[in-house]
């Protein structure tokens, strides 16, 4: 069912409240730390329910102060809870709708810190995505809470195009255009978390020699945490992501709808090129358990990388 332009508003400012409060109140956290079981290849700790508790909690003070006609009914995807819905009265016509909640996304970082002798801020987020159906292409509104450098990032679709914002301070995509201050092409592929270490190796080196100067590709790996990796390449810190972990069945953690689902409404309120490994679009994915595979880039890359990639791809798939 569509969401009208007034109430996607409405929703945008209780959503980007929403993930502000719960990455302040995980920054916060100084309770006991342990994994506490395995996932689709990830590990479920003490932080990961306490946050999970966190959403809740807020999820239910803020969009509750939405007024009861328009007050969400509809799905809860949450990361490791999926399908998880929240005791509420029923809306005729929102039941289609679908929030997908990465309660941290980089969970690992945010462990690891936590158990650290030292204080500090990690790269992690937390992310929220108000979707009109189950598919990527769907989504509406996006919000994320950068827990590194405590901002808000958001993005709200207006007729067929996106606006992000940053700390609801509108954000000009032509800023974002092409990389500023180096030369340098600086690409994430990712890969932590997964066994696949050949098959990325083999795409990491076919962009390498993609680059017949040998000076202008520079390959990286990711902070275990998608959305923190691509809102870097808003950040100018890097020009493009790359996850085809997805494509290698069985091999690990991979990446779902809940770790982009919220930062994808930004990345193309910013200008970016998003689509999949093979350069399609994505907008069809529902991801309940269904993997992903990934390319987020500045303009005008996105479909250089797919045809690099593309013979490496149909050989180890074949």
């Amino acid at each position: 069912m569509p969401v009208s332009l007034d109430l996607r508003r409405r929703y945008l400012f209780a959503l980007e409240d929403v993930v502000r409060e719960v990455g302040e109140k995980v920054l916060g956290y100084s309770g006991i730390v342990e994994d506490t079981q395995h996932v689709r290849g990830h590990e479920e700790s003490s932080v990961d329910r306490v946050a999970y508790s966190y959403m809740h909690e807020s999820l239910e003070n803020h969009l509750g102060k939405i007024p009861k006609e328009d007050r969400f009914k509809g799905s809860y995807y949450f990361e490791l809870h999926e399908l998880q819905d929240i005791p509420g009265d029923e809306i005729e016509g929102r039941v289609g709708t679908v929030l997908r909640i990465d309660e941290i996304d980089g969970t690992t970082n945010v462990k690891r810190g936590k158990a650290s002798v030292f204080q500090y801020a990690p790269a992690a987020a937390v992310s929220l995505a108000l979707c009109e159906d189950e598919t990527l292409g769907s989504s509406v509104i996006g919000a994320v809470y950068d827990m590194q450098n405590r901002n808000v990032f958001s993005g709200i679709k207006v007729d067929e195009d996106f606006m992000a914002f940053c700390d609801r301070k509108l954000l000009n995509p032509r800023d974002f255009e092409s990389k500023q201050g180096d030369t340098c092409t600086r690409i994430i592929v990712t890969g932590y978390s997964n066994t696949e270490r050949i098959k990325k190796g083999e795409l990491e080196q076919a962009l390498v020699n993609a680059d017949p100067s040998k000076k202008d590709f520079r390959i990286y790996d990711g902070s275990r945490s998608t959305a923190m990796d691509i809102l870097s390449i808003i950040r100018n810190q890097f020009d493009a992501y790359i996850d085809a972990r997805g494509a290698w069945e069985g091999s690990g953690a991979m990446l779902y709808s809940y770790d982009v689902a919220g930062v994808i409404p930004v990345a193309r309120g910013c200008g970016l090129e998003v689509g999949d490994i093979r350069g399609n679009s994505i907008d069809y994915c529902a991801g309940k358990s269904q993997p992903l595979t990934i390319i987020i880039a500045r303009r005008g890359m996105s479909a250089k990388f797919a045809e690099i990639l593309k013979p490496v791809l149909d050989r180890q798939l074949s």
